[in-house]
């Protein structure tokens, strides 16, 4: 063979060797999703196994507001209470009551999309959860791997170690089977660790457009949108040096950040003809949430009413209720507090440690959820504050295995206690 003929032959083994290489890396890319559908899916058999168990071995009758739910697999039905009925009546039939508001419109809007393609609307509210709980762990253990890498130890050099006990907290936190449910919070998150995963690398076109549907999920979004925020001026020197040279076209994108919520305050006022509808709901069918600024009169008063449930005197904001201990009432209703006040301390405690803005989502987050009144569902609402969980999944004093186990049985005893209640009907958040 001619050295003309060569080098036709020798381009295409080279042409075919990129190849190879291009689909070997594009297979590497796609291992965290794979790594996360598999841990995914051993979570749900595990969590949605209890719960089902819990429902077959001790049924309930929840009277004619589950009724649309028989027929249904039991793991389906453990899967559909409270909140989820009034997003499941949104993504049939839209806003058509007044407190419906108060259920921003995004993950409606989302499983009526995909139930418009002709699967059952439960089923397609299932698979929006699933599929967001997916893309949070994903985002989640990415951004974890960024932060550990830059912060290495003897024992865990590359940060690989910490990344992953930083997941197994999201997924043992107390809250953490609402991940599963028909509820906002695997959306919710997904887009929160999304947000903040595209802002530590700079990419503040992606961090600002999931920020601007993150408002449109919940109104906690504008608390992620003000932490991601702060991400920005530190990355542009604003913070270290005082001043807003630093600042640039970037920064533009911000716009989008409040996008979401400012869509749904005018939708409430074309349609609904009251922008305020989200908050006038509360009104109607929530009369126990009343803003309330006194952050620490409301701790006051969570922490009075549980020592009630403890010792027998009863609910002082209920009098006419029953007397004696309830130990039923101080977990549903401790857990919420019990979150606030731990997420509330390691906040602090890891506040050197951690990012500005990291501090800033927690402290944020902690504020927006305790001025109305209470802290009930505190326990899902924090499901958010991914630097809780780094600050934990850090910690030197949790570093050998058998010391982090501890805080991991105990939170993942409360999760698995509180999906039983929760399929039974109990509000646990």
């Amino acid at each position: 063979m001619t050295a003309t003929g060569q080098r036709p032959a020798r381009a295409a083994r080279a042409d075919g060797r990129s190849r190879v290489l291009a689909a070997l890396a594009a297979l590497s890319a796609l291992r965290p999703l794979g790594s996360a559908a598999g841990l995914l899916a051993v979570w749900l058999v595990a969590v949605v196994g209890a719960m089902t168990v819990s429902l077959a071995t001790l049924p309930v009758d929840l009277g004619p507001d589950y009724a649309h739910l028989d027929g249904y697999p039991l793991p389906v039905q453990a899967l559909v209470r409270w909140d989820a009925n009034h997003y499941l009546a949104i993504a049939q039939d839209g806003y058509t009551q007044v407190i419906q508001p108060a259920f921003y419109p995004l993950y409606p809007l989302l499983v009526h999309l995909v139930a418009a393609t002709g699967v059952d609307v439960v089923w397609a509210g299932l698979a929006v959860s699933w599929a967001a709980a997916l893309a949070a762990l994903v985002f989640l253990r990415a951004l974890a791997r960024d932060f550990f890498a830059t912060r290495p130890r003897a024992d865990d050099p590359s940060g690989e170690v910490r990344a992953r006990r930083a997941v197994l907290l999201l997924l043992v936190a107390p809250g953490a089977f609402f991940l599963a449910c028909f509820y906002t919070e695997a959306l919710f998150c997904a887009l929160a660790f999304g947000a903040f995963w595209a802002a530590r690398r700079g990419r503040w076109w992606a961090a600002c457009l999931l920020v601007g549907l993150l408002t449109a999920t919940r109104l906690p979004g504008l608390a992620v949108a003000g932490a991601v925020a702060v991400e920005h001026l530190a990355a542009k020197g604003v913070l270290r040096e005082r001043s807003l040279r630093g600042l640039d076209r970037s920064t533009w994108w911000f716009l989008l950040a409040p996008a979401g919520f400012a869509a749904w305050v005018a939708w409430c006022a074309v349609a609904l003809g009251d922008p305020l509808a989200m908050f006038h709901a509360y009104d109607d069918a929530w009369t126990y949430q009343v803003f309330d600024p006194n952050v620490v009169g409301t701790v006051w008063r969570e922490l009075v009413r549980l020592a009630g449930f403890a010792t027998g005197t009863g609910d002082p904001a209920d009098p006419a209720g029953p007397a004696g201990v309830d130990w039923t009432m101080l977990f549903r209703f401790g857990i919420g507090t019990a979150a606030w006040l731990v997420c509330l301390a390691v906040t602090l405690l890891s506040a050197r440690r951690l990012p500005a803005s990291f501090t800033a989502l927690s402290l944020a987050t902690l504020l927006l959820v305790s001025l109305n009144s209470n802290l009930q569902a505190v326990n899902r609402y924090v499901l958010v504050l991914f630097p809780v969980a780094f600050a934990l999944a850090g910690s030197r004093r949790l570093a050998a295995e058998h010391r982090f186990a501890v805080p991991v049985l105990v939170s993942t005893t409360v999760m698995v206690l509180s999906a039983v209640l929760f399929t039974h009907g109990k509000w646990v958040g």
